[in-house]
């Protein structure tokens, strides 16, 4: 066999093997402009006095309409980390989340338990997401929180590159709500460690959440902490 046939043969191999690189490093990181996002933002301004109540959106539709009216006779803005078979499942929460003026973010589609998963399925739970949130917002939303876990790492941070989003929001409040304790100790839980520009971790599925929030908000701006969107937390238009 000549040298050129042998050269011809190596180069159609490599071309091969590019070719499918290629192919395989687009299908796990679309987004090529950011292999890996940022550190994760757990908290706004330290400096102005306001805070984010943030809510993982699911569970029981009737308790999350109390959280919702409560939001509304009290003129507090939230967002909604929601998770996108949930949305999917109540197809008009969304769209009332949006119209009483707050705002959603990706919280996965099936909430899993994301340290555990490989870079394709955290790709994959991310984009799920962002789908089924784009479907009530229209456009792709802004935000994303991983399941699962209270701040990301390398693997999730590289998954919600590849689906546009430079950082994970995160917290650095957890009212522990999640574990039902007394309505009192959710307010508790939160006061103690909240801060100017403190992001509070809530959920919308919890009966002593719902107690808990008007006491909450109270206490908040008694504290002269004022409740406002993540976007505006985060100085965003």
């Amino acid at each position: 066999m000549s040298q050129s046939h042998h050269l011809s043969r190596r180069s159609a191999l490599k071309s091969a093997i590019a070719i499918f690189a290629g192919s395989v490093t687009s299908f796990v990181i679309p987004n090529a402009e950011a292999a890996s996002a940022g550190s994760d933002i757990s908290h706004g301004n330290r400096s102005k006095p306001q805070v984010a109540l943030t809510f993982h959106g699911a569970g029981e539709i009737s308790i999350a309409h109390k959280i919702l009216a409560i939001t509304k006779s009290t003129s507090t803005p939230i967002t909604v980390m929601a998770i996108g078979n949930w949305l999917n499942t109540n197809p008009k929460i969304g769209k009332e989340i949006l119209d009483l003026g707050h705002e959603l973010g990706n919280h996965t589609e099936n909430h899993k338990t994301m340290p555990r998963l490989d870079l394709k399925t955290a790709a994959s739970e991310i984009a799920l997401g962002k789908k089924s949130l784009a479907k009530v917002v229209g456009t792709s939303p802004t935000y994303f929180r991983p399941s699962g876990t209270p701040k990301s790492n390398a693997t999730i941070r590289k998954a919600a590159a590849a689906s546009g989003y430079k950082n994970c929001i995160t917290y650095d409040v957890d009212t522990l709500d999640y574990q039902d304790p007394s309505p009192n100790a959710i307010v508790k839980n939160c006061m103690k460690s909240v801060q100017n520009g403190s992001i509070i971790s809530l959920h919308l599925g919890h009966k002593n959440t719902v107690i808990a929030l008007p006491l909450l908000i109270q206490a908040l701006r008694d504290k002269n902490l004022e409740p406002v969107t993540i976007s505006t937390l985060l100085g965003n238009p």
